[in-house]
């Protein structure tokens, strides 16, 4: 059909067609766009946890007079600084890559070695403040991207060794019907109605390095709800804070 046979209808329709696949691209622009601003703050943000992590180890490694506990401290930083330096090497990467990369790659896994990592990497710092750290440990297969899932956990166990003065952070898991329950629970002072709030979006405050730019809780948010996972806080002023993340289970656990 040649433009001299098109009726106004004609017309109104291919601009209706046009008009909707502009709306269809901008919206993925948008979405592309909202993934790679949560995986670059996410970066720094763990990259940042990561130097912290180093920062215990340290302190751990001068205080200690024996030459096993010595050892084994050496160990530990070396490794937190091999990670450091192959995440750093991821980010170049990322940003050197499409659109795509910030899109969560969801498969099954078993939950068992990011927990086991969860331990390995804050057990240090948590000793440095004399807390009591346990991870519950589950060979339970889920549904989601290990890589931001283990973002997420991290960020909710940082938050919580950082701002327990005393007492005990314990992450467990339990099952409700289709789902894994990964809780992360502390004595710390609770978090404010503000700070609260803030988790909703990304409000850095600025602070010194020791204390972070409480940024923790946004970026466990946020990540939670790109992956489709129902996140949940229970808190309270000098009530500790218990934090719950909801992942679907792979068929069955084994």
């Amino acid at each position: 059909m040649t433009t001299e046979h098109l009726s106004d209808a004609d017309y109104v329709c291919i601009a209706g067609g046009s008009l909707s696949k502009l709306i269809s691209k901008l919206q993925l622009l948008e979405a592309c766009n909202q993934r790679l601003a949560l995986a670059m703050t996410t970066a720094g943000h763990d990259l940042r946890q990561k130097l912290h992590l180093l920062l215990g180890t340290v302190e751990l490694l001068t205080s200690t007079a024996e030459r096993s506990n010595s050892t084994e401290l050496s160990h530990r930083a070396k490794t937190v600084i091999f990670r450091l330096a192959g995440e750093l090497e991821q980010l170049a990467l990322q940003a050197q890559g499409d659109h795509d990369r910030a899109a969560p790659a969801l498969c099954n896994f078993v939950v068992s070695s990011l927990l086991g990592q969860l331990h390995t990497d804050w057990e240090s710092e948590a000793a440095a403040k004399y807390l009591s750290f346990r991870v519950e440990h589950t060979d339970c297969r889920v549904t989601s991207d290990p890589r931001l899932l283990a973002v997420i956990m991290s960020n909710l166990v940082g938050n919580a060794v950082r701002h327990t003065a005393s007492g005990s952070v314990t992450v467990t898991s339990s099952i409700d019907d289709a789902f894994l329950i990964l809780s992360v629970s502390d004595t710390g002072p609770g978090i404010s109605d503000e700070d609260l709030r803030r988790s909703y979006r990304f409000s850095p405050r600025m602070r010194g390095f020791d204390e972070g730019l409480g940024l923790g809780l946004s970026i466990a948010r946020k990540t939670a709800e790109m992956l489709g996972h129902e996140f949940a806080v229970s808190t309270g002023n000098n009530c500790g804070t218990h934090v719950r993340v909801y992942v679907p289970i792979a068929n069955s656990c084994l």
